[in-house]
């Protein structure tokens, strides 16, 4: 019943639901653990000590542009303080990532890992495709954000570090 009235208010309203257990900045950062595609298992808590910047991506020219922009990111901070990842959150299969990222202007420079269960699509509630997150060196949601340029990503990072 609640999902029939849900859905009217949509329709009617055009009132968005928001996502129940999305995280919101200031709170923890969901862990996840996935394989990157050259087969090393990465966790979020790797990194803890380090801002991360996380592009959940789908297999789109929208998500291809921002990996780009995170190359950017990549080349203008040190590894032992910014780490940038990518995520395809779609569960689509390795191979198919691996044909995607071929079709890349350039190469991403960057670990880009394969949600195939889409575990870290929902307990991040992706909702943009793109989806640009940024996790302090507490492990904390600092930002989250549909598509947004390297111009914009830098100074928000300088100001964590």
């Amino acid at each position: 019943m609640r999902k029939i009235i849900l859905s009217l208010l949509v329709m009617i309203l055009g009132v968005v639901p928001a996502f129940a257990g999305a995280p919101s900045p200031g709170e923890q950062a969901p862990e996840f653990s996935l394989k990157s595609m050259e087969g090393k298992q990465v966790a979020l808590s790797d990194f803890k000590g380090k801002v991360v910047v996380i592009g959940m991506f789908h297999i789109c020219v929208p998500c291809m542009n921002q990996a780009m922009e995170f190359n950017k990111v990549r080349d203008q901070f040190n590894v032992d303080q910014v780490v940038v990842l990518g995520i395809n959150t779609n569960g689509d299969s390795r191979e198919a990532v691996a044909d995607y990222l071929s079709q890349f202007p350039e190469k991403v420079r960057f670990p880009y890992l394969i949600d195939p269960v889409k575990g870290v699509y929902q307990s991040y509630s992706q909702r943009e495709m793109p989806t640009v997150l940024i996790i302090d060196q507490k492990g904390i949601l600092n930002a989250r954000a549909p598509a947004v340029g390297a111009d914009q990503l830098v100074p928000h990072i300088k100001k964590l570090l």
